[in-house]
């Protein structure tokens, strides 16, 4: 199609597990549905990619070990990269490779560079911390746009920086293309997140004690593995709690929805909270903290769930509580998760990032 354009995405590691790849494949292939000829430059890995992609759709792997080392020869692949592709958009998916878009924006003027940032504005990082701030300002000045997940993220950035590029927000949309109503539900409340910190899941230990002790036939299920678990199991041990059952990492989740009451999500900190999309596709209600950033957007307290205030672990105590008190309530609200979350379906998502192009011409 002559009116499509060509779009390349530069990823930091598309052999990786991880919610950004996953969110690149399901936008990068409906694109390539859509008749976009979608080309992937990985950074690091060799291949293959973790999730599917659109037979149409091209990966080329950098071969570098990391964003801070080789960087003259990553320039020189990357370089030759784009002069092979003539992409119309480089799009960074990830803040901190605009060291690398910058330059290739300098030396490829006519192809248009997004910025889509994953994280929140708030995110703590462990490592490359400063680095990132850094990442931010050449993105806020020298890109052509700036894309975040959420409307309070975006809110953030026009606050907080002197922004002299184009911000947009657009979702990341709900990895299935149909919700699936229930038709069972067992005593059980499912937590589903990789076991770090910033999930949360020492607070949610905490708050699940007086629900424990109040609701003893109900269960926590925390369907996770990570570097966190023996601390974890630990703690629960600690606290004397009877009913929480930790799965470990599993290969397939869609059981655990199936089954469950209803989601809790007790993270410090989020980008946007797949696993809700996730949930709300199997009439799945939420407790959640409304932490930044973007819970609040996908939780509509009172409708499709219950907002505690962040890191308020008596809060989130007495909202699970609420939840497992009313059956009728319960149902109601999982009904209305599932008729709500069809605003993140895929197709309204990818009319967005069209907008976005066709905004260019």
């Amino acid at each position: 199609m002559k009116d499509k354009k060509k779009i390349v995405f530069f990823s930091g590691d598309m052999s990786r597990v991880g919610g950004t790849e996953r969110v690149l494949s399901i936008v990068a292939n409906g694109l390539a549905e859509r008749g976009y000829e979608v080309v992937i430059f990985s950074l690091t890995g060799k291949g293959p990619a973790f999730f599917e992609l659109d037979e149409s759709i091209r990966i080329r792997w950098v071969g570098s070990k990391g964003l801070q080392t080789n960087i003259i020869s990553n320039l020189i692949t990357l370089n030759r990269f784009m002069k092979e592709e003539k992409p119309d958009f480089l799009i960074d998916v990830d803040i901190i490779l605009c060291f690398y878009s910058g330059l290739l924006k300098l030396k490829f003027p006519k192809t248009h560079w997004i910025s889509w940032e994953h994280f929140n504005f708030y995110t703590k990082f462990p490592v490359n911390h400063n680095l990132r701030k850094v990442a931010r300002f050449i993105v806020s000045r020298f890109s052509e746009c700036l894309v975040v997940l959420s409307d309070e993220d975006k809110g953030y950035y026009q606050s907080n920086m002197n922004l002299k590029c184009r911000i947009e927000r657009i979702y990341n949309p709900t990895p299935f293309e149909e919700v699936f109503e229930k038709t069972r539900e067992d005593k059980t409340v499912l937590a589903v997140g990789r076991l770090t910190r910033i999930k949360g899941y020492d607070m949610l230990l905490k708050s699940w004690k007086p629900v424990e002790k109040k609701h003893p036939d109900w269960k926590l299920q925390i369907v996770a593995g990570g570097e966190e678990e023996d601390n974890l199991k630990s703690e629960a041990k600690m606290l004397g709690l009877q009913n929480v059952e930790f799965t470990g990492r599993v290969e397939d989740v869609t059981p655990y929805y199936k089954n469950a009451a209803f989601l809790v999500l007790s993270s410090r900190n989020e980008g946007f909270v797949m696993v809700l999309l996730e949930a709300m596709a199997y009439y799945l209600p939420a407790v959640a903290f409304a932490c930044k950033a973007g819970v609040s957007e996908v939780i509509e307290d009172g409708t499709n769930g219950y907002l505690a205030p962040p890191n308020d672990i008596k809060a989130l105590a007495r909202k699970m509580d609420l939840m497992i008190c009313d059956d009728e309530k319960r149902r109601v609200m999982g009904q209305n998760a599932g008729r709500l979350i069809k605003r993140f379906g895929r197709d309204n998502i990818l009319d967005e990032w069209e907008e976005l192009f066709s905004s260019f011409n």
